[in-house]
């Protein structure tokens, strides 16, 4: 019977801290929902001090590394991540959001790594695969960034990111022909989008299409008509063809609209 009293004090104090923990993580989200993160962020830190069971850790480290990832404190989300996932391979939803931490820190290596872990779980997984396929085109390792492009074409052969990726391996391999033709299909589909004509122009510049390039450049102008970039790629090509007044007045809409000074 002695031991009667430590027992339900030890019970209580688990009841107390699980409604604690509870608490937390409810007023967590609630300040997620309301983008309200840093004060997110510290409901899921004192979170952290108060899980029972691995199941709640996860959730307590997953949510906080998130809200410190909206932060901007994208180290500070990293370490979470880590203690999130800990030595469970399996978490591949958590490893996912950790490579795409590594990658905004620009650790290509370690976030390739990542996705190969990732793809070896999920050898379909569109989301590692097609960020693998970027990561092996930035570090030029063309054949393997073709072969993920190729993958995830016949897993989603409507995915025109997919295909603008291509596209940008293509220049990035000198094949501009090819590149030129995927980003031509792309606009027909999808003629509202500025990014396909700036995409296209500048393979027609590379090509010493610079008409035709203006031409694409104009078009974006005229969909995105606040973009100071497209000035300035615009300003470029009219300074090619010699036309230096209208190329000043190009600048002058850059500026205006970037609010910096525009230099080629």
């Amino acid at each position: 019977m002695r031991y009667t009293l430590p027992i339900l004090l030890f019970i209580f104090a688990q009841a107390v801290s699980a409604q604690v923990f509870r608490t937390l993580c409810n007023d967590g989200i609630k300040h997620i929902a309301n983008r309200n993160y840093r004060n997110a962020a510290e409901c899921f830190q004192k979170a952290t001090e108060e899980y029972s069971t691995e199941q709640e850790k996860t959730y307590a480290f997953a949510n906080l590394a998130y809200s410190q990832q909206m932060c901007g404190e994208l180290h500070k989300a990293l370490k979470s991540y880590n203690n999130a996932i800990g030595n469970d391979m399996n978490k591949v939803a958590l490893m996912s959001q950790r490579a795409n931490i590594l990658l905004q820190l620009d650790s290509l290596e370690r976030a390739l790594e990542e996705y190969n872990l990732i793809l070896e779980k999920e050898p379909t997984n569109a989301g590692a695969l097609f960020f693998r396929a970027g990561i092996y085109s930035e570090t030029e390792r063309y054949n393997e960034a073709r072969a993920d492009y190729i993958k995830l074409l016949s897993l989603e052969p409507e995915n025109d990111n997919v295909k603008l990726g291509l596209a940008m391996l293509y220049k990035n391999e000198n094949k501009l022909n090819e590149s030129l033709t995927l980003l031509t299909m792309l606009i027909e589909s999808n003629p509202e989008r500025a990014e396909y004509y700036i995409a296209r122009s500048n393979i027609e510049r590379l090509m010493g299409h610079t008409e035709l390039a203006l031409l694409d450049v104009e078009k974006a102008i005229e969909l995105e008509p606040t973009n100071g970039n497209h000035y300035t790629l615009q300003a470029i090509l009219y300074e090619r063809l010699g036309k230096r007044d209208a190329a000043k007045k190009s600048r002058i809409n850059a500026t205006k609209y970037n609010n910096v000074s525009v230099n080629d």
